[in-house]
C-alpha cells in the first residue's frame, strides 16, 4: 500500500508525467524511432511545465490583492498565502482516500472513454486530484462510510465527472477559436455551460469581444503580454490606493512604495502569462499529434481533455474582462453575505477567479459577444461566491485549500453532493 501510494502521490499526481506518457505510447504506436520520441517528449513536458508553473506562480502574484481588497472592505480574509502549507494541513485527515479515488477515478474515466460512447480523457491530473479531495472530504465528513465503500464510490463519481464534464464541454466549445483536435479538463465546466447558453440567450455573436474597434495606435493592446501587463499595474495601484501607502509598505509591499508595487507586479504578471503562452505553443504541437496515435491504437476516435490556458493566446481581451467582472461580482457576493451575517466569512479565491473568470469569458464570447463575456464571467463571479459559502462547511479539514483553489465545478457540484448525502443521511 505504501508503494502504491508513494506510486500517485509522487508519480501519477505529477502531470508531467502523465502528458510525457502520452507522447511517448503515441508516437511510439506511430511506428517514430527514438530521435523523433525524445526531443518531443522533452518539448511537450517542457511545454506543459511552463503552462503549468506560470500558472501556479501568476495565481500566487495575486494573493497581495487579498490583503488589500480584505483592508479596503475591513473583512479579514480568511487563508494562508503559503499554498503549499495550507495544502499539507488540508490533506492530513484525507491524503490516503484523495489519492486512491484520485488513482482509481482515472482508470475510471479510461474504462469509460474506451468502452462507452464518450470518447474522452481527462488530461489534467492537477485538476482532477484536488477535486478528489473534494470528493474525499464531502464523504468522510458528511456519510457514515468506512474506507473501502468512501474510495470505491468516490472514484466512481470522479471518474464519470472527469468524462462526462469533458463531455458537455466538449459540445459547448465548437465555437471558440483555437480548440481543435482537444476539448477542456477542468473544474470550470459548469461555469462554461452557464456561461454558453447566457452567451446564446442575452449576448450577440456579430459583436466579438475581440474584435472591438480601438484607435490605432492603441493595436498594442491586442497583444496580451500588453494589455495584462498594464491593466494588472493599474489594479494593483488603485487598490493599493484606496488601501494606503503606508499601510502597503508595511504590510504587503515590504517597504516598496505604491507606484514601485504596482509596477513590479504588473510586470510580473505580464512575464508568466507570456511564459504560459510560449508552454501553450510547445505543448500543443506535440500532445496533439502524438494523443491521436494512442487514441487510433487503443481508444478510437478519442478527444483528449486539457486546460484552460491552452486558448488563452487567441482571447487576451476575454482573459482580462472576465477576470475582472468575476472579481467585481465576487466582492459584491462577498459584500451581501457580510451584510446578511452569513456565519462564515467567505472571500474570493483569486486564483480560481482569474482562470474559470477568463474561461467563462471565453466562452460566453465565442456563443455571445461581447455582452456574453460580461454577462457569462459575471455570474461566474457570483457562482464561485456563493458556491464557496455553501461548500466551506460540508468538507471539514479541507475548508483552507477550498477557500484557495475552490473553481466553479468546486462551487456548484460540491454542495449538490454534499447536500444529496446529508439528505440521504442513512449511508
Amino acid at each position: 500500500m505504501k508503494v502504491l501510494l508513494y506510486i500517485i502521490d509522487n508519480v501519477l499526481s505529477q502531470p508531467i508525467f502523465i502528458i510525457g506518457l502520452v507522447v511517448i505510447l503515441g508516437m511510439a504506436v506511430q511506428h517514430k524511432t527514438w530521435d523523433k520520441i525524445l526531443p518531443s517528449t522533452i518539448k511537450a513536458v517542457i511545454g506543459f511545465t511552463m503552462i503549468n508553473v506560470g500558472g501556479q506562480t501568476l495565481g500566487t502574484a495575486l494573493l497581495p490583492l487579498q490583503q488589500m481588497i480584505s483592508k479596503i472592505f475591513g473583512i479579514k480574509a480568511p487563508g494562508s498565502e503559503n499554498i503549499g502549507a495550507t495544502q499539507a494541513a488540508s490533506l492530513a485527515k484525507i491524503g490516503t482516500e484523495m489519492a486512491l479515488i484520485f488513482a482509481l477515478g482515472f482508470l475510471i474515466n479510461i474504462w469509460m472513454a474506451r468502452l462507452t460512447r464518450f470518447k474522452f480523457v481527462h488530461l489534467s491530473p492537477h485538476v482532477s486530484f484536488f477535486f478528489a479531495g473534494m470528493i474525499a472530504a464531502l464523504l468522510k465528513y458528511n456519510t457514515h462510510l468506512t474506507f473501502i465503500p468512501l474510495v470505491i464510490i468516490g472514484a466512481l463519481i470522479l471518474g464519470v465527472y472527469m468524462t462526462l464534464s469533458c463531455a458537455y464541454v466538449n459540445y459547448f466549445i465548437k465555437p471558440v477559436k483555437g480548440a481543435d483536435g482537444f476539448t477542456l479538463a477542468h473544474s470550470s465546466s459548469s461555469g462554461l455551460v452557464v456561461a454558453s447558453v447566457l452567451g446564446k440567450l442575452f449576448g450577440n455573436k456579430q459583436h466579438d469581444l475581440e474584435h472591438l474597434k480601438i484607435p490605432k495606435q492603441l493595436n498594442f493592446l491586442r497583444e496580451m503580454t500588453i494589455s495584462l501587463t498594464l491593466v494588472m499595474t493599474a489594479l494593483f495601484f488603485f487598490l493599493g490606493l484606496f488601501a494606503g501607502n503606508n499601510w502597503l509598505m508595511q504590510h504587503v509591499s515590504n517597504g516598496k512604495d505604491l507606484g514601485v508595487f504596482a509596477i513590479l507586479k504588473g510586470v510580473e504578471f505580464g512575464m508568466w502569462i507570456t511564459v504560459i503562452i510560449t508552454g501553450v505553443r510547445m505543448m500543443l504541437s506535440e500532445i496533439i499529434p502524438a494523443f491521436h496515435g494512442i487514441a487510433g491504437k487503443f481508444i478510437p476516435n478519442a478527444k483528449p481533455g486539457l486546460d484552460i490556458p491552452l486558448l488563452f493566446p487567441n482571447y487576451p481581451t476575454s482573459v482580462i474582462v472576465g477576470f475582472l467582472c468575476s472579481l467585481t461580482t465576487g466582492l459584491i457576493g462577498m459584500f451581501l453575505l457580510d451584510v446578511t451575517n452569513y456565519p462564515i466569512i467567505v472571500f474570493p479565491a483569486l486564483i480560481p477567479t482569474f482562470f474559470t473568470g477568463a474561461a467563462t469569458a471565453i466562452f460566453g464570447d465565442a456563443h455571445g459577444g461581447a455582452r456574453g463575456a460580461v454577462i457569462g464571467s459575471s455570474v461566474n463571479g457570483f457562482l464561485l461566491i456563493f458556491g464557496q459559502a455553501l461548500l466551506l462547511p460540508l468538507v471539514g479539514t479541507y475548508a483552507p485549500i477550498m477557500r484557495i483553489l475552490s473553481e466553479t465545478d468546486y462551487c456548484v457540484y460540491g454542495p449538490m453532493l454534499g447536500f444529496f448525502l446529508k439528505m440521504i443521511g442513512a449511508i
